[in-house]
């Protein structure tokens, strides 16, 4: 294998981590994945582990994503120009007790550029730079809500609509529709529509002149009751308000 296809298998491995952030994964199993031998992923995972975009406990078998990950979400976040936002986002986690995101769109999904998980020890879990679709996410909407119409139309018709659960949106009109009545009501909702016993609520954030964002709040499906949402939409809202407060700031 040449280095050219190396370097593209060892970060399509790296993918394949952030994908599965929330546990580890085996080398058999990141080799079925990439498609490539159980030996050539060793080498590779060896390689990342070395660099810290992997790592691996001791004594366990299982490779996670290593501290070069954060490191390159901060860099990001700098890069784009962003104040740290981070204990705004944090202030969400803690009040609601639910896992808080900072999301943007690049390319046709959205990215993690922050994570905070709540303080229980059942919650969605998730890391920075971790990637998802658009089309069934509450922050996926959320930024598509964010984007200015004639970009969100064309994103929209180049999205391939694909089914995750029986509650995933597989009509482009009914995606239209679903965003229309999101930003209607201020707010985006994912039920169950991505994974199955998960939903999100999230809000466009109006952070600089250029990029999208969208901060949300995702939580096991029993505990985002019709009743509490309007609660969460406002622990939202009041997050944003801190943000650009931020933001603001950090322009001055």
């Amino acid at each position: 294998m040449g280095q050219r296809n190396m370097l593209g298998k060892g970060l399509e491995i790296l993918q394949y981590l952030v994908e599965h952030s929330d546990r580890g994964c085996g080398v058999t199993e990141v080799a079925n994945a990439v498609g490539v031998p159980v030996s050539t992923a060793h080498r590779l995972l060896a390689t990342l582990v070395a660099s810290s975009w992997a790592a691996r406990s001791e004594g366990s078998t299982k490779y996670r994503l290593g501290p070069q990950v954060l490191r390159a979400a901060d860099a990001l976040h700098t890069a784009m120009g962003l104040p740290d936002l981070h204990a705004s986002l944090a202030s969400l986690a803690q009040r609601t007790g639910e896992t808080a995101i900072l999301g943007t769109v690049i390319g046709g999904e959205f990215i993690y550029l922050d994570v905070v998980h709540g303080p229980g020890l059942l919650g969605i879990k998730g890391s920075p730079g971790q990637r998802g679709p658009l089309h069934c996410t509450a922050t996926g909407k959320a930024l598509l809500c964010a984007l200015p119409s004639v970009r969100r139309e064309q994103l929209i018709d180049q999205l391939e609509l694909t089914e995750y659960t029986e509650n995933t949106i597989t009509d482009h009109h009914d995606l239209r529709a679903e965003l229309q009545l999101s930003m209607s009501r201020g707010y985006a909702l994912a039920r169950e529509e991505y994974e199955e016993g998960v939903i999100s609520i999230a809000i466009p954030l109006a952070l600089d002149q250029e990029g999208a964002y969208a901060a949300c709040i995702s939580a096991p499906a029993q505990r985002v009751t019709a009743e509490r949402i309007p609660a969460l939409h406002q622990a939202l809202v009041e997050t944003q308000r801190g943000m650009r407060a931020s933001s603001e700031g950090a322009t001055r």
